[in-house]
């Protein structure tokens, strides 16, 4: 360990983790000073929460050493990582809203006189807190009445109430505005001043460059790359993010769009959820979503879907309406949403192959009898046709595996005959040969006539598939590709560029 290393108060040393045999983190050297403030960037994917998880102990390493403050961690648990001095600020905020702002603070170390709770005593030791980090907060206040960035600072007041010597921000400035971010990163450089390291992961390299005292770039798990603040320059940090060789991403036939058609989004938006966005595409085209997570994709997903309503905005097939009012309804209309979360919103896993194929179709019938002979010889030509390995229609949807659940997935949705097909992360959770049956099925779906929405936080899987990427960041469309320009240079330059 060389002479810097001795006055680190973080030093990680060859960190490698696997999970199922999979490894995901491999040889990271890290090292945090006292009153650095050093940001992590990586796509997403990268490894940047696996570093935050192993740092507050949260994961234990397969190789390599964790030294917290000159002290060697054995064993990996949070609470251990925290009396350490350790303490992390998550993008979702773990407070109480009924509760004050001095108990949020203070919880689990109140101020106690002749055995009962001081509240004067607490607010009054809250005040002095705020004050340090100039903060004009009520400590008497509820929490739940406070804005996102005024309960982000009493996340950090109570870090610091516990004593905390290192802080990691993840996220922190996710859903803030523009004054909200500004105040939050003076917050931190205060923080810093007082001799606290501070880890800052973001997707925005505004805040990256205005904070960093060094940049640290991971990429599939490894650390590519580490700059000085004199030495940091947005287009290398890109391409050292990139870095992939062109020739693995798959290749996917493309064809002439011959078939009628063009949806029209005008305006879509919800006040404190999604900006008023607008896009259109033709029958035939698939068109990618891009940015990081946090950046609005799904959120717009979720709109176009009918499953949060919009305040603004319509959406349209040739000029005619078909604003859904509730999901039962975008379905009546011809609109499928395949989450990324296929097990939790995309079958029923209590139930058989068969049922999980007509469920989508259902919503479309007067009738709620199924005529199970006919079903079945439905479900068997999709089996058929697009290689789902099942024992048959009765086995149950929960014993396949991912990359055949994804395909009873699309198989529902192609039976209830849907006319636009949003996929939220496709082969999230699936091995290579079944990501490249779907993205086969996607194709197909398009040469079909269909509108196809891709949503991926898989580079290569949306340059690969996607005939234009539009990209988001900060819960808006910020830019839109073609051609040679759909690469990951360009989609990362507007995900994440000042």
């Amino acid at each position: 360990m060389d002479e810097t290393d001795q006055n680190a108060i973080v030093c990680v040393n060859g960190c490698c983790k696997s999970f199922n045999g999979v490894t995901v983190f491999e040889d990271v050297c890290f090292e945090l000073m006292p009153g650095e403030i050093h940001c992590l960037c990586g796509e997403n994917g990268a490894g940047k929460s696996t570093f935050i998880k192993i740092v507050s102990g949260a994961y234990y390493t397969d190789k390599g050493t964790v030294e917290i403050c000159g002290v060697k961690i054995k064993h990996f648990e949070p609470d251990i990582v925290r009396k350490l001095g350790v303490q992390t600020i998550y993008q979702s905020q773990f407070l109480m809203p009924d509760l004050s702002v001095a108990e949020n603070i203070f919880m689990g170390d109140y101020v106690t006189k002749a055995g009962f709770i001081d509240y004067k005593g607490l607010a009054r030791k809250a005040k002095v807190l705020l004050d340090e980090l100039e903060l004009d907060i009520d400590p008497n206040i509820l929490v739940g009445m406070l804005d996102v960035a005024d309960r982000q600072t009493v996340q950090i007041a109570r870090a610091l109430a516990q004593e905390a010597k290192i802080l990691i921000f993840d996220e922190p400035t996710a859903s803030f505005g523009r004054k909200e971010k500004q105040n939050l990163l003076k917050i931190i450089k205060r923080i810093a001043a007082r001799g606290i390291g501070i880890i800052y992961i973001s997707h925005h390299l505004d805040e990256v460059f205005e904070l960093a005292d060094r940049v640290t770039v991971l990429r599939d798990g490894r650390k590519i790359s580490c700059y000085t603040k004199d030495e940091i320059d947005e287009k290398q940090i890109i391409r050292d993010m990139v870095g992939r060789d062109t020739d693995l991403y798959y290749k996917r036939e493309h064809f002439e769009l011959n078939s009628p058609g063009v949806l029209s989004v005008s305006g879509l938006g919800k006040t404190g959820y999604i900006k008023p966005s607008s896009f259109s595409l033709k029958r035939g085209e698939i068109v990618g979503f891009g940015g990081m997570v946090g950046s609005g994709r799904t959120e717009l997903m979720n709109l176009i879907f009918g499953a949060v309503k919009a305040d603004s905005g319509d959406i349209c097939i040739d000029d005619v309406s078909i604003m859904p009012s509730d999901p039962h309804d975008a379905i009546k209309k011809g609109i499928c949403l395949i989450t990324e979360d296929r097990q939790g919103t995309g079958l029923f896993l209590g139930h058989s192959v068969g049922w999980n194929f007509v469920s989508a179709a259902m919503n479309k019938r007067k009738g709620v009898l199924l005529h199970q002979k006919s079903e079945n010889k439905h479900l068997s030509q999709y089996i058929k046709n697009i290689s789902i390995k099942t024992e048959g229609c009765d086995q149950d949807v929960c014993f396949l595996s991912g990359g055949n659940q994804q395909k009873v997935v699309l198989s529902k949705w192609m039976y209830a005959k849907a006319e636009i097909i949003i996929f939220d992360e496709p082969t999230k959770g699936i091995d290579i040969g079944a990501k490249e049956d779907v993205y086969l099925l996607i194709t197909q779906l398009a040469k079909a006539g269909k509108f196809v929405i891709v949503v991926s936080s898989d580079m290569p899987e949306l340059i690969a598939i996607s005939d234009r990427v539009i990209v988001m960041k900060s819960r808006g469309i910020v830019g839109e590709l073609t051609g040679p320009d759909i690469n990951e240079e360009k989609i990362l330059s507007y995900s994440i560029g000042g």
